[in-house]
């Protein structure tokens, strides 16, 4: 990613970036979808959201691993 004076190539990209893990990932419900949008677009700052970027495979791999352990066993379970 190039930085040119404004910023605004590396905010376009970093936001991009975002809103392609966030949209459409069933691990994220559609309220935190929707909240997710308005703060990336809102945030101004590169490094926050390269933060974000970062922090999100963790979050990601945390929300997979509780959804298989959250998952209701077939064997002995009621209807």
């Amino acid at each position: 990613m190039e930085t040119h004076v404004t910023g605004q190539p590396v905010l376009g990209e970093l936001r991009h970036a975002l809103s392609a893990v966030f949209f459409g990932n069933p691990l994220f419900s559609p309220q935190e979808q929707l909240l997710a949008n308005h703060d990336i677009h809102e945030c101004e700052d590169a490094r926050q959201l390269t933060r974000w970027l970062r922090s999100l495979s963790a979050a990601i791999a945390h929300r997979r691993s509780a959804d298989l352990f959250s998952t209701p066993s077939l064997a002995g379970y009621v209807v």
